[in-house]
């Protein structure tokens, strides 16, 4: 080998990694999905996580990706054919590699993932290969690895390197191994292939190769296990699992970021090895996998495996520390106690005891958690003792002791809850609670000996505890707690009394009975309460109340090393965890990762075995857990949440996310920002999180910017439906809950409603028009309202003319000067009624042209408003706008006004203007318009008003008005004006 070049491998060191402390005794929680599920090939060939957090994974059928809640299938258009492999580039842009062909993914921001062939860009005689096998990135590009060529992707070109027939594609540092049908390995340069290893030392088919961090190199091979090579020498590695790589075939392997390595198989399982080789864990199809045949491995940012087997896809929860030690097909019945004794761990369920050999280090591949039953009992088992070196067994059917195998009935007059000493320390003397009271038995010779029932107490005595000042506390189901005092000789109560609700509990039913830090507790449905020796009755505890709250049950209190754990609240919605005092009172709460087991105990008979400061059993419904507390995963992780779907309610039409496979168009780069019509303004969102522990414990935030007030948090469902939303600008916002408590990156999807069509501009221009026509219309009628008054006042006027001549005809036999007399009587009294007609007629006349002048005044100001949005208008709109503008300008033609009311006030007037303009040419226009004002009475105020000028002006306009009428300064012009 050359030796300069093999410097430069092992200095270029990187790996493949993932995050995890994964423990060796037990197996972790194991979610399978079937192809059934996500409607895809069964065989999965490649597998990772992208920057959105979801899973894709190379299927038989295309690529197929997961969201934490649904799966979806692209295809790529050529020949959707399987893909066997994908990689995450460095700009975040997976590529993908498949039969005869290979490119990468786009998504725009409507949430759709298409595939782009690189095909094309291919020289024209290199397109025509097998398949591509595996992807890896190096500073000279995207390398798609064929069996017989290697494709350089970079700077939008690829180039081709022919090869002879290659397989193992490994990545140190910066550079590509492979190797070739003579195990000879090869360095890939830009201009081919040069051998680093010969193949008559490596003599073996090596699937992947890895840094030693000792200067070496590690070659895990397909048959014959792994081997080292360091200092140019290559020498097989000896470790326990060597056996096992050299029997089976090893079909995909996985490097994880504690340097341990998960190994794929044909036939026989996952096994994940230490850093030293050493088998961690074994699983296979017996205790979770779906297949022993195993395609692929990958892991998410969180730190789990997921698994492609040869029928389906495995979710590995590695990075919880809680593992499955056994469950209800190993043992039979809910387990209500646990016991460690000379290397053996004995179990008690409702079916009866169960030991199996317990080792502090497992060997996974010579498993020695093989569970038995104890013979001579069955049945409901409550507890486990050990006492001395012996183990009783408190039963349904009464107290056992196990000899050997065996269990020996030493009582059997009713069935035993426990067995407590009444002394810690110093044990001479046991109680045991049983279903008729409380017996005495003595400890001698190493074992149990009975000696009586005490008298005075008959009730069943499930737990027991003692206090320091000799008290008995006992907790019964449902009528509450006694305290007992014991007699010197051990015979009789001499004190029974019973605390319930009226001595101080919120309530006599499920209060239970814990013995914490040398101090009697107990719990309740409203929190934790203690004992008041002063007041003899029951009051709350502050500490325990102040850390757990008063609103829920609290189960169980235990000890752990001045620690206390803890479980409250109703079944299936229960919460685990642990108070850490430190310096006093001080204390801090860890639940992660106990939320998992959340449901999982049995009410009333929760199990907690502390072995050790690292593991801790729980006795569960289901079997029995251990939790390994060495690892220090941060729980804190960010993750994601994000909208996978938004449709229209109305038409149930997709405006986010990925379509069916069925549906898949030409993608486009870029999608605007979606805008809905009125009539689809009920949307539905679904979003999910890419944080796949314990999903059902999973809640979600939301909240749409525009429509709600504040966030709706604490909800389980995965969509939120608005309907009927008002036109406006919004933007849908959501965040998730994982089990752990801590809330999410957010996502969010903005949109906009349009008005409806009565609500758009052209709808209020429309209003604009109709609303000008409507006031022209009635401007108008009042002018013919007008005119007809006037027509009706001459038609009287003549009627009382022709009057008057009758009458001067039939009394023109009376003296002349009679009748002048009465003449001018009767006239002087009609041009009274004449002038009182008059001034109505010019009270109508001004009216008509303050409505004029005001009318004038609003569409300007119409017009105005109109001309502002002719400039903004769309092309198609502002021909309408212009048409309206010239109707404006029509309708207040001030000229025609004035011509209009110069005709009226001359018919009323009897030609006032002509006969003023005759006498006087030299007035203007202006000035007769002032002197009909003048004429028609009206304040300068009002004639202001209608002239459109400040009262100010009308000094001036009087006293050019005089000026031109040749006026002296003593005469008054209103009066002359009336006069004339």
């Amino acid at each position: 080998m050359n030796r300069r070049l093999w410097i430069f491998l092992w200095w270029l060191i990187c790996s493949q990694i993932a995050y995890g402390q994964i423990g060796n005794k037990g197996v972790p929680d194991i979610r399978n999905f079937t192809y059934d599920q996500y409607h895809a090939g069964a065989q999965n060939w490649s597998i990772l996580q992208d920057d959105q957090g979801k899973m894709l994974f190379g299927n038989n059928y295309g690529l197929l990706e997961y969201n934490g809640n649904d799966w979806s299938l692209i295809t790529q258009p050529t020949n959707k054919t399987v893909v066997w492999s994908i990689y995450k580039g460095r700009d975040s842009i997976i590529y993908v590699g498949a039969q005869n062909e290979f490119g990468y993914l786009k998504t725009n921001n409507a949430g759709q993932k298409r595939y782009i062939s690189l095909l094309p860009k291919v020289p024209e005689g290199s397109r025509q290969f097998s398949d591509i096998w595996s992807i890896l990135e190096t500073s000279s590009g995207i390398h798609f690895h064929a069996r017989d060529a290697i494709y350089i992707y970079d700077d939008d070109t690829i180039q081709v390197i022919n090869t002879p027939m290659i397989d193992g594609f490994s990545k140190i540092g910066d550079s590509i191994l492979v190797q070739d049908r003579l195990f000879n390995i090869y360095v890939v340069k830009p201009d081919g292939l040069r051998k680093v290893m010969n193949g008559t030392d490596v003599r073996h088919t090596v699937l992947r190769i890895f840094d030693n961090h000792h200067g070496g190199l590690h070659l895990v091979t397909q048959h014959h296990g792994i081997l080292t090579c360091e200092n140019g020498e290559i020498v097989p590695e000896k470790h326990i699992s060597s056996s096992f790589m050299q029997t089976h075939k090893i079909q995909c392997l996985y490097k994880l970021r504690n340097d341990y390595l998960a190994v794929g198989t044909v036939g026989a399982g996952l096994l994940i090895l230490d850093d030293a080789f050493r088998p961690i864990q074994w699983l296979s199809k017996s205790n979770g996998l779906q297949s022993n045949t195993i395609l692929a491995i990958g892991s998410d940012h969180i730190g789990n495996l997921w698994v492609a087997t040869e029928t389906g896809i495995d979710y590995v929860q590695t990075a919880i520390p809680l593992y499955k030690i056994a469950d209800n097909y190993e043992l039979e019945g809910t387990v209500s106690s646990t016991l460690i004794h000379n290397e053996r761990l004995y179990v008690g369920t409702n079916s009866g005891v169960f030991y199996t050999a317990w080792n502090d280090q497992e060997n996974p591949l010579a498993p020695t958690l093989q569970f038995k039953q104890i013979t001579g009992l069955s049945g409901q088992v409550w507890n486990l003792h050990q006492i001395d070196d012996q183990i009783y067994v408190c039963q349904h059917e009464g107290l056992y002791r196990i000899e050997n195998n065996s269990a020996v009935r030493i009582f059997e007059a009713t069935g035993v809850w426990n067995l407590k000493p009444i002394r810690e320390n110093t044990p001479q003397y046991y109680l045991q609670g049983a279903y008729d009271g409380i017996h005495l038995f003595e400890r001698s010779g190493g074992d149990l000996k009975y000696i009586r029932k005490i008298e005075g107490f008959n009730e069943t005595s499930r737990i027991i505890e003692l206090d320091d000042k000799n008290n008995i506390w006992m907790a019964h189901g449902y009528k509450g707690i006694y305290k007992l005092r014991l007699d010197q000789e051990m015979k009789r109560f001499t004190e029974v009394k019973l605390y319930k609700k009226e001595q101080g509990f919120p309530t006599s039913l499920f209060v239970n009975l814990f013995k914490v830090r040398n101090k009697i507790l107990f719990g309740t449905e409203r929190g934790t309460y203690q004992y008041d020796y002063a007041l003899d009755s029951m009051v709350a505890d502050p500490l325990f109340m102040s850390i757990l709250g008063n609103t829920q049950h609290i189960r169980l209190l235990k000890e752990d090393d001045g620690n206390v754990w803890y479980i409250k609240g109703q079944d299936m919605h229960d919460e685990m965890g642990i108070i850490d005092f430190y310096d006093n009172e001080k204390y801090e709460i860890t639940k992660a990762p106990l939320q998992h087991l959340q449901g999982r105990f049995n009410p009333g008979f929760e199990n907690i075995n502390i072995l050790s400061k690292d593991a801790v059993l729980f006795g569960t419904k289901n079997g029995i857990v251990l939790f390994d507390r060495t690892g220090n995963r941060n729980y804190t992780k960010p993750y994601l949440a994000s909208i996978t779907e938004v449709r229209c309610v109305a038409n149930d039409s997709l405006l986010y996310g990925q379509l069916p496979i069925d549906q898949q168009k030409p993608i486009s780069d870029h999608v605007g920002t979606v805008v809905l019509p009125y009539d689809q303004n009920s949307i539905r969102f679904y979003y999910s999180s890419d944080y796949f522990e314990s999903p059902d414990q999973t809640t979600f935030n939301y909240y749409l910017e525009g429509f709600d007030k504040s966030w709706f948090t604490g909800e389980h469902e995965l969509s939120k439906t608005y309907t009927n939303l008002p036109p406006g600008d919004y933007t849908f916002r959501v965040k998730a809950i994982n089990v752990y408590g801590f809330e999410s990156k957010e996502g969010h999807y903005s949109f906009k409603i349009l008005p409806p069509w009565y609500l758009t501009p052209i709808a209020k221009v429309a209003y604009v028009v109709v609303l000008l026509l409507l006031g022209a219309g009635m401007m108008k009628l009042y002018r013919m309202r007008i005119e007809s008054a006037q027509k009706k006042e001459r038609l009287a006027q003549m009627d009382v003319l022709q009057k008057n001549r009758e009458e001067y005809h039939a009394e023109k036999l009376l003296t002349e000067q009679e009748l002048i007399t009465l003449k001018n009587e009767k006239l002087e009294a009609e041009i009274a009624i004449s002038r009182s007609k008059m001034d109505v007629l010019n009270a109508e006349m001004a009216a008509s042209i303050m409505m004029i002048t005001q009318k004038n005044g609003v569409l300007i100001k119409v017009r105005e408003d109109l001309e502002s949005l002719l400039k903004k208008a769309k092309d198609s709109n502002k021909e309408l706008i212009q048409r309206v503008i010239k109707h404006i300008n029509q309708d207040i033609d001030t000229d025609l006004d004035w011509r209009q009311f110069k005709i009226h006030f001359d018919k009323v007037h009897e030609d006032f203007l002509e006969r003023l303009k005759c006498q006087y040419p030299d007035i203007t226009p202006k000035d007769l318009q002032l002197a009909a004002y003048l004429r028609l009475n009206l304040s300068s105020k009002e004639i202001a008003s209608m002239m459109n000028i400040t009262i100010r002006s009308i000094e001036g306009c009087r006293y050019r008005l005089r000026k031109h009428l040749n006026l002296s300064s003593e005469t008054n012009l209103s009066e002359f004006i009336l006069k004339f």
